[in-house]
């Protein structure tokens, strides 16, 4: 039976954790995966996962892979399948790499470049996915055309990120310092689901799956995530579980009419 698990190497990942092994195999034995931002936006990549035929899928691609904690479990979970984590971060493809190699993942393959400079694979892809990735891009850079170029006829491209509008709770001028950044970083976040639905059908996509994740108690434990991890890692732990449940909570009760991330899949022609 097929189990996909987010997280297992969070430890080994983490420079802050590797520099205390012990302790930080505690904490993940304690707490779990510890970074609620990431934690939500894995649960929501494995809701998309259930709406693919996974097991079918002989070459898959992290488009913009930043850790590589979806590669990691993807190739975990499907040793069939030859997993290829793309990203323009030289530091993290060589910590993915090194990852690889001590846990013998023969099925996890890197390239440390843009998309259309990985030669020889137009055709060879059973499913591309990008999570949280498009929104650091402009909207007529975004690489739609290039995906659809490595899949197969049939194969399919997951787009995640956060949607244009955003649902907040606690004070704005409480998370300044985020929104600076996401001024700075997010470039591409101009979408709503609709929009998205549709730039997926310009680029001839058939639609197969579209949602709205991430609603107000979603929002509420990524806040406190976010506040506690700037107060230190001991309050980060204290209010982790408290956090991780509105997460969970969620899950429960969001009716997917509006929220603070979108996704789509769409399927390439034949």
């Amino acid at each position: 039976m097929m189990e996909i698990v987010f997280g297992k190497m969070q430890d080994q990942m983490s420079e802050r954790m590797r520099q205390r092994p012990r302790l930080a195999k505690l904490i993940k034995r304690v707490f779990g995966y510890t970074l609620v931002g990431n934690y939500a936006r894995a649960l929501t990549f494995k809701e998309l996962l259930d709406q693919l035929p996974l097991t079918e899928f002989k070459r898959i691609m992290d488009l913009g892979c930043g850790y590589g904690e979806y590669a990691f479990m993807l190739a975990d979970a499907l040793p069939q399948a030859t997993v290829t984590a793309l990203d323009i971060n030289q530091t993290s493809i060589q910590n993915i790499e090194r990852l690889a190699r001590e846990h013998g993942m023969d099925n996890l393959e890197t390239h440390g470049n843009t998309i259309d400079t990985l030669q020889d694979r137009d055709g060879q892809y059973d499913f591309i996915y990008s999570v949280d990735v498009f929104e650091h891009i402009k909207e007529e850079e975004m690489p739609f055309a290039q995906a659809k170029e490595k899949l197969r006829p049939g194969g399919y491209l997951l787009i995640k990120i956060p949607s244009r509008e955003q649902l907040t709770i606690l004070p704005e001028d409480w998370f300044e310092d985020h929104h600076d950044w996401l001024e700075d970083e997010h470039i591409g976040q101009v979408y709503e689901l609709e929009d998205l639905e549709n730039r997926m059908k310009k680029e001839g996509f058939e639609v197969v799956y579209t949602a709205y994740a991430d609603g107000w108690w979603s929002r509420l434990g990524w806040e406190l995530g976010y506040l506690s991890h700037k107060a230190g890692p001991v309050w980060q732990l204290l209010c982790l579980p408290f956090a991780k449940s509105m997460v969970w909570l969620d899950r429960l009760v969001h009716r997917r009419k509006n929220g603070n991330t979108i996704q789509v899949i769409g399927r390439k022609r034949a």
